[in-house]
């Protein structure tokens, strides 16, 4: 009976004015966690003050000037481009006297290739078409929608379902919000139908549920809710998506009928295929329904009598791109077995219809950074105790084809990982505007008081893994010696849209360098003259740091 006590009182207390305000002071607390305003320079350890020092912004515009030329055709997978990137990566390894890491996860003699062959599967001439069947009484209709008319596929490898049909709302599990559509309902074995976006009500507006169900990404608006249609064990998922379906479609392009996925990827646990439907689409579907039914209007339920059969392919062949990995032995005999990754994609959009992304920020910005940290690694008179691997890989934009190759696959084993570094487009600051707003929306007490001391040049936002807090203490050391103020985006990272996703799913404790989203993102416009070296050069310093310690720990 006593040790019930403790634990009711505390209950007790938190039911209190007392309490609540103990409440607010604690989340006040955590806000302030993640803000580390201007300070006095603190100086950093020897010899991080030389590697810094030889981090300059010339060398890092000259990277990315040759890797968003022309002549590069954008680095799109399977391109020329990208093949001469890759080889740009490696000789600058090799020039830096940095050996690469062979496959037996050791370092090599530098006559051996850098390279890991990835390995993929090409998809052409991608289409599909869904054929729903209605059976009341005894009459049976039948009717087929194809791809880029009335229906907009997932990227997925030749296949056909044919199952029966359960609507399930929004398809949202959010038991704080008090919503679970798929409380009661069946959907094991058969197609779901959901409804995009968020149902009504402001606590469907949050900045967290926006980005979570109605991001403008597709890739990201979904993925929570096939995730959780895959754990009710659907086999597929029908999505009613846009108002403007005819715009939808119209912006569809070309080159999104030809992809590539990984080549076991039929040995993937993937979440369910996805198909967005037109509004022609769901009434025909929901038109099944009885009239109690249909008045349910979003409320989930069967469709009894209704199956669909979904096909999907295209012309297959096999594919092969490289990632490139090097590697700097630790100088502690009894650390160097464990491995600090710093990664950066190689590889952009390449050309679609004659028009070419450069991806200047996207990423060349951050293959130029991680090309000057490792010849500042190499170059310095003191290596750290744990091993270094620098990872430029290959596919991002296809779906961290190569990264997720590689945690596959690793080359150093994953248990003997301590910490995964991404760098990823780099190259833009933030505004006052928008670190404002971010103080504002987060309620950061005294929020006026940090604003007065921030200059937009020295602030940055690292994400860091939410539950790996040791990682953001050594950013913190790292940023006051560098000069910076910072907020840390704490996150799982496992829906990131970035390699450190394909870590932080393995389990690995991740840091994200990310300079801020600007308006050429994915756009032909995303050129080296955008962009600030200096900026660059901030970011790369910032991770040379951070990576630095954490290796030499």
């Amino acid at each position: 009976m006593p040790r019930l006590i403790a634990p009711f009182l505390i209950i007790l207390a938190l039911g209190l004015p007392g309490g609540i305000a103990a409440q607010d002071a604690m989340q006040a607390a955590k806000v302030a966690a993640d803000f580390v305003g201007a300070a006095p320079v603190e100086p950093l350890p020897d010899p991080i003050p030389a590697g810094i020092e030889a981090i300059r912004a010339p060398a890092l515009a000259a990277h990315i000037a040759f890797l968003a030329a022309p002549s590069m055709e954008g680095r799109g997978l399977g391109g020329r481009g990208l093949g001469a990137a890759i080889e740009y990566a490696a000789a600058g390894l090799a020039l830096a006297g940095i050996a690469p890491l062979d496959q037996s996860g050791q370092a090599s003699a530098p006559g051996i290739a850098y390279f890991q062959e990835v390995p993929l599967r090409e998809i052409g001439d991608f289409t599909g078409q869904i054929t729903i069947e209605r059976r009341r009484g005894g009459e049976i209709i039948r009717r087929t929608f194809s791809s880029c008319v009335d229906c907009l596929f997932s990227e997925t490898s030749n296949q056909s379902i044919s199952a029966p049909v359960v609507f399930a709302g929004y398809g949202i599990r959010e038991p704080a919000l008090g919503r679970d559509d798929y409380a009661g309902l069946d959907v094991h074995g058969k197609t779901v139908i959901i409804r995009g976006g968020t149902p009504p009500g402001d606590s469907w507006q949050t900045p967290e549920m926006q980005a979570r169900y109605a991001a403008e990404d597709v890739d990201d608006r979904y993925e929570t809710k096939l995730e959780v249609a895959k754990a009710q064990g659907a086999v597929a998922v029908l999505a009613i998506d846009g108002e403007d379906w005819a715009k939808l479609v119209a912006a569809v392009e070309p080159a999104e009928q030809h992809f590539f996925l990984p080549f076991d990827e039929a040995d993937l646990d993937h979440e369910p295929p996805l198909v967005r439907v037109s509004p022609a689409v769901s009434s025909f579907f929901l038109a099944t329904d009885s009239a109690d039914s249909a008045a349910s209007g979003d409320k989930p339920h069967s469709l009894p009598g209704v199956t669909v059969e979904i096909q999907v392919g295209g012309q297959e062949r096999l594919a092969a791109s490289r990632n490139v990995l090097g590697c700097i032995s630790g100088s502690d005999p009894h650390l160097r077995d464990e491995a600090v990754i710093i990664g950066a994609h190689i590889d952009h959009l390449g050309q679609t219809g004659g028009v070419f992304y450069p991806g200047a920020d996207d990423n060349a910005s951050g293959v130029a950074a991680l090309l000057e940290i490792a010849k500042a690694f190499a170059t310095g008179t003191h290596k750290p105790k744990r091993t270094l691997i620098l990872a430029f890989w290959t596919g991002e934009e296809e779906g961290h084809l190569g990264s997720g190759y590689y945690v596959r696959h690793p080359l150093w084993p994953l248990a003997r990982t301590s910490v995964y570094l991404n760098l990823d487009m780099i190259g833009h600051a933030w505004s006052m505007d928008e670190i404002r707003k971010l103080v504002v929306d987060s309620g950061l007490a005294n929020g006026e008081d940090f604003l007065a001391h921030v200059q937009p040049a020295d602030f940055v936002e690292p994400g860091v893994a939410n539950w790996a807090p040791e990682l953001a203490d050594v950013l913190r050391r790292a940023g006051l010696g560098i000069g910076l103020t910072m907020h840390f985006d704490r996150i799982d990272g496992k829906h990131g849209g970035s390699d450190y996703r394909e870590f932080a799913r393995a389990g690995i404790p991740w840091i994200r360098f990310f300079g801020n989203f600007f308006p050429g993102y994915h756009e032909p416009t995303d050129t080296l003259d955008k962009l600030d070296p200096a900026q660059v050069q901030k970011m790369a310093r910032l991770c040379f740091a951070t990576a630095y310690q954490l290796a030499d720990r």
